[in-house]
């Protein structure tokens, strides 16, 4: 018989003495729920994982992702600790029937600090997310929990959990929780968000293997457009790679998801004898999209608000967003830096740009998926055609991350705000070459051009900035002479131009740069001031003190206990 799942609190609680508290609550382990918990742990909340699962999963999912998701690793703290398990030199390209290439796409340049395009083996990945928690003694992570019931009050969130198939089911008590547990979400379904959007027809068989050494024949990405069955093959870093086929109408898909019938597909570009598939699984391709992100105390992140077909690498990469999105805002909110209401911006700001990612995503799949030998000769024909434009083979047409309305200046005069500031590399009065977000550091920034903030800054406003612990820089051209800058402010050279670049293109003085790297505001000198009233008004509002009582035992990490 089903457990009975609680969407209220029962009458007198389940655990032995007073619920265990925290700030936050997380539900999910995977990459979106471990980064979550990294910048949370980052920014000192007090934080609790629940993850179903026993162990972390040991199969790849995700392979693929970019820049602006590589900068946010960096602002957790942990690009580094990535960076040399990233295949970093690969392309992507379409090939025709006749396997073809007709179009080879490089995406270059980027103003984020990272390539535009990164590879990864996702249990790597998570394993760098998982060492990464370990650095938090405040952040406590306890797997084989499964989450049966909310309860939300004017006061915070009393999630009921219970560990192992016949645990004891316990409370506990956070001010908000954040639901990172997959598309078919546990937490969603409690709340009774609806998760709308289609299901692609077509299912598709992924092969994930295991190579004595990486294929010589196949160094990039490839999309396979046979109107037969199209394809996809993917070297993943080290000796893995991936393959993707379509199950055609009528296959029955549990014949064609067998061991042998995955062995005869990938056989063409690799002796089936001298690899091992480590998974063979059918999956059917979503699009769907949680009715809200935000529900109370209770906020969606990752797949749990939305998912995407995998053909632009982009699901993941979105999950991840929302993390930076999410994080500093629940942190200021708990810090009383923020008012409440800030959380809504979260929605506004992410939901839009997912949008635009699932229909990247959409796109790439129609133009690999067609079956119809007509529409794959014309599509081939624009592919070839497309190759000699760069617009297209650097990858220009991927939407960059801004946000069109949220928490930050909407003025036509200033277009820059809810854009990302750029990263180049700077150059230090020292004489140290660095990246721009290892100055800013994980909080708020002011920066200027050619211009010291403090100094144009009024004493009030000077005051505020301090109290949220925000970085003074002065940004120039390389080997210009700059005047001396209160203590305090950091002057720097940009040496790839990016960042003057920005300031040219979007006029401003200043650019006033959140936590999560999206500009708030551009002011110029005599707006400098203003900004203060800005964030009084956008950010911390009408932020009243409400705290839940100290955790009685010291937090600390638990892994593998409920």
């Amino acid at each position: 018989m089903p457990r009975k799942v609680h969407t209220e609190s029962p009458a007198g609680s389940l655990s032995d003495g007073d619920p265990e508290s925290a700030d936050v609550v997380i539900v999910g382990y995977g990459p979106v729920g471990a980064m979550v918990a990294n910048l949370l742990g980052q920014a000192g909340i007090r934080t609790i994982v629940f993850e179903r699962d026993v162990e972390p999963h040991s199969m790849p999912r995700a392979g693929a992702t970019d820049d602006e998701v590589l900068r946010v690793f960096q602002a957790a703290g942990l690009a580094d600790q990535l960076l040399p398990l990233l295949d970093l030199g690969q392309s992507t390209q379409f090939r025709s029937a006749r396997n073809d290439p007709l179009v080879t796409m490089r995406p270059r340049g980027g103003r984020n600090g990272f390539p535009k395009l990164a590879f990864f083996y996702q249990p790597d990945l998570e394993r760098v997310l998982h060492e990464g928690i370990a650095r938090y003694p405040h952040v406590t992570v306890r797997m084989g929990v499964r989450v049966e019931g909310l309860h939300e009050d004017d006061d915070g969130v009393t999630v009921w959990a219970r560990g192992g198939a016949h645990g004891r089911q316990t409370a506990t008590r956070a001010r908000y929780v954040v639901a990172c547990d997959g598309g078919r979400s546990t937490v969603r379904n409690l709340r009774r968000i609806e998760f709308t959007g289609s299901t692609y027809a077509q299912p598709w068989l992924v092969v994930d293997a295991e190579l004595e050494a990486p294929l010589t024949d196949v160094t990039s990405f490839q999309f396979i457009g046979d109107p037969d069955r199209p394809a996809v093959t993917l070297p993943l870093p080290g000796t893995h790679h991936r393959w993707e086929f379509m199950v055609l109408p009528g296959e029955d898909r549990t014949e064609f998801a067998t061991v042998e019938n995955a062995r005869r597909l990938i056989s063409p570009w690799v002796d089936p004898d001298r690899i091992t598939i480590l998974r063979h699984i059918v999956y059917t391709f979503h699009a769907r999209t949680a009715a809200r992100w935000r529900s109370g105390r209770v906020l969606l992140a990752g797949d749990a608000a939305h998912l995407m077909p995998p053909f632009a690498g982009q699901g993941l990469s979105s999950g991840l967003r929302d993390a930076h999105n999410l994080a500093w805002k629940l942190a200021a909110v708990i810090a009383d830096d923020a008012d409440p209401s800030l959380l809504d911006s979260y929605e506004t700001e992410r939901r839009p740009h997912v949008t635009r990612m699932t229909w990247l995503t959409r796109f790439s799949g129609a133009m690999v998926q067609t079956r119809h030998r007509r529409v794959a000769m014309v599509r081939d024909a624009i592919l070839t055609k497309m190759a000699r434009l760069p617009y297209f083979t650097e990858g220009r047409f991927k939407p960059d991350l801004r946000y069109s309305s949220g928490a930050f200046e909407t003025s036509p005069r200033r277009a820059g705000a809810g854009h990302a500031f750029p990263q180049p590399t700077v150059r230090t009065s020292e004489g140290r070459m660095v990246p721009l977000d290892d100055l800013i550091g994980s909080g708020w920034a002011l920066i200027g051009r050619d211009l010291d903030p403090q100094v144009h800054l009024s004493s009030e406003s000077r005051a505020l900035w301090n109290t949220l612990g925000a970085n003074y820089l002065s940004l120039g051209r390389p080997g210009r002479h700059r005047a001396r800058h209160e203590a305090g402010t950091i002057a720097v050279e940009d040496l790839d131009g990016h960042a003057l670049d920005f300031f040219s293109r979007h006029g401003g003085d200043f650019a006033i740069v959140r936590p999560d790297r999206i500009v708030f505001a551009m002011p110029d000198i005599r707006e400098l001031d203003h900004a203060a009233d800005l964030y009084g008004s956008l950010i911390r509002g009408k932020a009243r003190r409400h705290r839940l009582p100290s955790v009685h035992s010291p937090a600390h990490m638990e892994v593998g206990r409920s």
